[in-house]
């Protein structure tokens, strides 16, 4: 009589199956570290990425306006080591048409047919809104030559015009007429006190209003940041609320400490001064302060804090 002997039946052991899970466990775990690890460095540069961007911001807005101040026009109406309120310039042009009598000129438009760049505006001018013309006087000298400053009264955009109208005419041969368009205007400006009878066409224009910054602490989270308002006057109020523009920064301190925003006044000796007409040089430090702290080595995790310092010559500074 044959006997059989009994299959083997296929499988794993149960050393076999506790040493995969074990492999298994260490995989996972490392897997698990590595991906909290990755999401840790990704949240620390992102942070870090926009700390640094507020800090930019900051001085990109700041030195863009300073740039344009000129000391001996006094531009600068108060300063402070954390605050500055100035004539900030937003836009320029030159004259198309001129009417002394009447009171107004006009401007040329942004976009020309000749691909010329003759005007510019960062935001549009409005009544109330300040303006500066060169003035080339009477004689061919620079003798009576200077900006005449005056406030706007009106300045709406108009698309048409002839030489006895308020537009930019194309007989004037800045313009081709198929410039002016609603989205492409000339400005008709009219002014208080009245435009010389000595402004000519081609004089160039400024456009200004006032408006300050300064390091403040926003109610809404705590934080502190670059703040921004400008002023018209006649308007109520005359200035509008303080907004943040960049931030947060870190808290106020003392001038030569850790303040988030720093600003120190040089005349032109290099000596510091807190005379605004004898500005002649600006130094800028912007210190940013991130929302949480960051961990980019899988070490402790530490505080965000960066900064940058710009020095900013001032318009007219000798």
């Amino acid at each position: 009589m044959l006997t059989r002997t009994p299959r083997r039946r296929a499988g794993f052991t149960l050393v076999e199956i506790l040493v995969v899970l074990v492999f298994m466990g260490v995989f996972a775990a490392a897997m698990v570290k590595l991906l909290l690890r990755q999401q840790r460095f990704y949240n620390s540069a992102s942070q870090l990425i926009q700390t640094r961007q507020q800090i930019r911001q900051a001085a990109f807005m700041l030195p863009g306006d300073l740039r344009g101040v000129s000391r001996l026009a006094g531009d600068i109406a108060s300063m402070s080591d954390s605050s500055i309120e100035i004539r900030s310039v937003f836009g320029s042009s030159v004259v198309c048409m001129v009417n002394s009598a009447a009171g107004w000129f006009s401007t040329v438009p942004v976009q020309l047919g000749k691909k010329s760049a003759l005007s510019n505006f960062r935001v549009l001018p409005v009544a109330n809104d300040s303006v500066a013309i060169y003035d080339d006087g009477v004689s061919i000298s620079t003798i009576d030559d200077g900006w005449r400053l005056a406030r706007i009264t009106l300045a709406p955009g108009v698309v048409t015009g002839d030489l006895n109208n308020n537009g930019c005419p194309s007989a004037t041969k800045l313009v081709q007429a198929a410039d002016l368009t609603v989205s492409n205007p000339s400005y008709h400006i009219t002014i208080s006190p009245i435009p010389s009878p000595t402004i000519v066409q081609g004089a160039a224009i400024r456009f200004f209003r006032r408006v300050h910054y300064s390091l403040y602490k926003w109610a809404t989270d705590g934080k502190w940041y670059l703040g921004y308002f400008d002023c018209l006057p006649v308007r109520v109020p005359n200035c509008t609320t303080l907004q943040p523009i960049a931030g947060p920064l870190r808290p106020y301190a003392a001038p030569g400490t850790t303040s988030g925003l720093e600003l120190t006044y040089y005349d032109s000796t290099g000596a510091v001064t807190a005379n605004r007409t004898l500005v002649s040089r600006i130094s800028l430090v912007v210190r940013g302060q991130g929302e949480t702290t960051i961990n980019l080595t899988g070490a402790a995790a530490i505080p965000l804090r960066d900064s940058m310092r710009i020095e900013i010559g001032l318009r007219n500074r000798n």
